[in-house]
């Protein structure tokens, strides 16, 4: 086959591009474990770098190349560099271009199966094995740079050891014990995780850096009277390790101020990967009434959300989280006065149904309220609550 043979087989696949793209990026995210976290902007971007890769490599092989060109180098580097700063592990960086290259050579056989001689099929599986150790080299280099850079400055070292805590490399309490003398540190554990963004569009499409500021200014209103905190950026959102003592600040200067955030209880850093996940996949799927007049999210709209996303959670964990107190022997009658209410739809006739005073259904409500932190008359925390109710048992 000639040129232009190899022009329409390539034209083929680039207008199922979006298809073979997402065919790609479904194996990578089943077979590298540190990708199966990302979600919304992330998956955005790597879609995007698939897709650019993928038709970079056919662009070349109809073109008669077998390597990638100096400015496709310099831009991988710069998605090394990109990774190292999002706190990504260069193992699994690299390792998720080598599972998307054979992915991509799967699809492209199967498409082009029977339109392509031998001579073209050597000539492109050159091309994408040279391409991939270029891919290898030009990430790690551009990785090891930005990684450089971040260990030669204390407060990106310390963003640094926070994403590895939020990704799960740091995983040990021992590990993590040693990590912080290193850096001369002694930070919460357990800590409260904070993730938060400022409201309005600026929240995701914010340089790294201007985040990283307005991180630090949150810190500073919050002036932090415990152990050292810890702060980072992923995502375009602030995420904040900071100590028990210190989460009611935390959680007022959210609320007074242009933020909205999920708080956390109290965790073991060693447990943060979990809790990262369950509360930046809050903020990315909740509606905005969910945050209410604070502004916050806490555990309980956060299981919620991800039993609803389909998370990593189960059902008893969300019914335990959220209704918590009401499930104690002694406070049965409060669940039974729930359950009454989303049933009757009114308080009045929820009190009739359970033969009590209407005014003795609605202190039971109020109690409800003061033990779970949800006010089942207000639209989301009843939406919260009678999700709850309605698992079993």
């Amino acid at each position: 086959m000639g040129h232009e043979q190899r022009a329409r087989v390539s034209a083929g696949l680039v207008r199922d591009r979006a298809g073979l793209v997402e065919r790609i990026v479904a194996e990578v995210y089943a077979e590298v474990p540190a990708y199966r976290a990302l979600h919304g902007s992330q998956l955005a971007e790597v879609r995007a770098i698939t897709g650019w890769l993928v038709s970079r490599s056919l662009e070349l092989w109809v073109a008669g190349e077998t390597r990638l060109p100096p400015e496709d180098v310099e831009r991988l580097r710069g998605i090394g560099r990109s990774r190292a700063a999002d706190g990504r592990s260069i193992g699994a960086v690299v390792r998720a271009h080598r599972v998307g290259s054979v992915a991509a050579v799967r699809a492209v056989s199967e498409q082009a199966a029977g339109r392509l001689d031998a001579a073209d099929v050597f000539a492109l599986g050159e091309l994408w094995l040279t391409s991939i150790d270029q891919i290898s080299e030009s990430l790690a280099v551009g990785h090891a740079e930005a990684a450089h850079r971040l260990d030669t400055d204390l407060e990106r070292a310390r963003r640094a050891f926070l994403d590895d805590l939020l990704i799960g490399r740091q995983a040990s309490r021992g590990a993590i014990r040693d990590r912080a003398m290193t850096l001369g540190i002694t930070p919460p554990d357990p800590a409260v995780l904070v993730v938060a963004e400022t409201e309005g569009p600026s929240a995701d499409g914010s340089p790294r850096e201007n985040t990283v500021s307005a991180g630090m200014g949150l810190l500073g209103l919050v002036e932090p009277a415990g152990a050292d905190p810890l702060l980072t950026t992923r995502s375009g959102r602030v995420v904040v390790l900071a100590s028990p003592d210190d989460a009611g600040r935390v959680a007022a200067v959210l609320g007074a101020h242009p933020w909205r955030g999920c708080v956390l209880a109290p965790r073991a850093l060693a447990d943060m990967s979990a809790a990262y996940r369950l509360a930046d996949g809050a903020m990315e799927t909740a509606p905005p009434h969910a945050f209410g007049p604070e502004g916050l999210l806490r555990d309980s709209d956060a299981c919620v959300l991800a039993l609803l996303n389909g998370g990593p959670i189960t059902p008893a964990s969300v019914r335990h989280t959220v209704l918590g107190p009401l499930l104690s022997t002694g406070n049965v009658h409060l669940l039974e006065t729930l359950r009454a209410y989303f049933r009757e739809g009114a308080a009045t006739t929820a009190a009739d149904a359970l033969h009590v005073h209407a005014q003795t259904l609605r202190y039971r409500l109020r109690r409800v309220r003061e033990l779970t932190g949800h006010d089942p008359h207000r639209p989301w925390p009843r939406f919260v609550l009678e999700t709850a109710c309605a698992i079993a048992p």
